[in-house]
């Protein structure tokens, strides 16, 4: 099973649309920081990123919208990667409040080069979407 990469947070007012629930595109932003957020997790840094030559990019989205949310809510983005090829990943990324799915959405992510086009990921990135939980022991 894929490892599940966890990052909390707090929903703010200026989120909010004229109907006082967090707008639609505001979950993007909050997908996009839980992947920069697996990345930090796993000390891989936009430098790096740079010297590297190389990119994580989104290429295609399928979204959920399951339930609003309210300023002050506490959020869980749980990231998951579902598949591999030879550029691209296949994010599953659900966003909870208190257990509960309220977004859920799949991404496909591309590596790019500096020009732009697909290109395989440095070691160092595969590695993170090869990696599974170690199995508990009592």
């Amino acid at each position: 099973m894929p490892k599940i990469y966890e990052c909390g947070l707090i929903v703010r007012g200026y989120e909010l649309d004229s109907f006082g629930h967090v707008n639609h595109a505001v979950y993007f932003n909050y997908l996009e920081h839980a992947r920069w957020s697996l990345l930090e997790q796993e000390g891989i840094t936009l430098k790096q990123l740079n010297d590297w030559n190389r990119w994580p990019v989104i290429a295609g989205v399928e979204a959920f919208y399951l339930k609003p949310t309210f300023m002050g809510e506490r959020l869980l983005v749980k990231t998951q990667v579902l598949g591999q090829g030879r550029s691209a990943f296949v994010f599953d990324q659900t966003i909870e409040r208190d257990g509960t799915p309220i977004f859920r959405a799949k991404l496909r992510s591309v590596i790019v080069n500096g020009k732009g086009r697909p290109t395989e990921p440095p070691p160092e990135i595969r590695r993170l979407w090869t990696t599974t939980p170690e199995p508990e022991t009592s």
